[in-house]
């Protein structure tokens, strides 16, 4: 992700690179942002008989984004509040931004908004993790997933069964037939082969690890253990670890839910906090005050996807959770 800020007028200049950089992008716009730069929408010139498609720079305060995590598809929709000068008609009128790598847009963001903690949201985006490819197999189960900064993906589950009497030859080449399909598709950094030694020997993949299981619980054993330690620390999951230790055995030194949060930030006690990505977009005002108060204390923030593990366990105890200082 390519991007300036211009704190003055409160301009963010930002250019996705990849895919997964529209993600931070859906967290960074709000509704009552506006959003500007180049687009394409129909458009019928005074004394025209029909309209044609036009490309025009313009402007809009946002209403609503739709945001589809793995197809790469974000969409900013809003009412359009200011047009290049040879454009009439369009004003008032609403619009929808097709947010593509590669395509700037400028985002200025409302008076509420701390500056300070979106610049953090950016840092995040900067820690480009690789596009990871994972074959997590075992004798009777294969997922394979797709992990990125946006979180896990579960591209497909092939299991080993009823397969006549070459069982296990048929199972290992459907799996390398769609590991090369994904490998095509989504052109991954890394691929990685994960689970039990000797199904793993049958695997046709350089980087294995050996672990306890294969299938969909692997792909989370693969993330739990930290065999890719970077992604561990950047998706929280260390974090997430440490706070169910002191949750087990020293309760005082975690909060729990939004409400505990709130009141350990504001006391300056929040050493790392996990947050839901769906609060931020739901509570905008409330998620970026905490996480203002958190960052003005030195503490680190991880935003955690709902789809994750970490994610489902925080929207059960209340969107928000922090391990504590004191």
């Amino acid at each position: 992700m390519i991007y300036k800020i211009d704190t003055r007028r409160r301009v963010i200049q930002i250019t996705p690179v990849r895919e997964e950089d529209l993600y931070f992008i859906y967290l960074l716009v709000d509704r009552g942002d506006v959003v500007r730069g180049w687009t394409v929408r129909e458009y019928k010139p005074e004394g025209a008989d029909e309209s044609e498609r036009v490309k025009m720079y313009l402007a809009v305060r946002v209403e609503a984004l739709e945001y589809h995590k793995f197809r790469g598809s974000l969409r900013i929709r809003g009412v359009v509040v200011d047009v290049q000068r040879d454009i009439e008609g369009v004003m008032g009128r609403r619009h929808t931004f097709e947010v593509v790598p590669g395509r700037e847009i400028e985002i200025v963001k409302r008076e509420e908004t701390p500056l300070e903690v979106v610049v953090e949201v950016l840092n995040m985006a900067k820690a480009m993790l690789p596009r990871l490819l994972l074959v997590s197999v075992d004798d009777e189960e294969t997922a394979i997933a797709y992990i990125t900064a946006v979180g896990v993906e579960i591209l497909q589950v092939i299991t080993n069964r009823d397969r006549g009497e070459s069982i296990f030859e048929e199972y290992v080449k459907e799996i390398h037939k769609s590991v090369s399909e994904y490998v095509r598709r989504y052109n991954p950094d890394k691929i990685v082969a994960a689970g039990p030694g000797v199904v793993l020997d049958a695997i046709n993949i350089e980087e294995k690890i050996p672990q306890g299981s294969g299938g969909v619980a692997g792909v989370y054993e693969y993330l739990r253990r930290g065999l890719y330690e970077k992604l561990k620390i950047e998706m929280g999951v260390d974090a997430y670890e440490k706070m169910l230790q002191k949750l087990a055995t020293d309760r005082e030194s975690v909060a729990i839910g939004v409400g505990e949060v709130e009141e350990a930030a504001v006391a300056g006690r929040v050493a790392a906090l996990l947050i839901l990505d769906r609060y931020i977009k739901e509570n905008p005002n409330q998620a970026w005050s905490l996480m203002n108060k958190v960052y003005k204390t030195k503490g680190k923030i991880y935003i955690i996807r709902e789809e994750l593990e970490i994610g489902r366990w925080l929207d059960k105890m209340g969107y928000a959770a922090a391990l504590l200082r004191w």
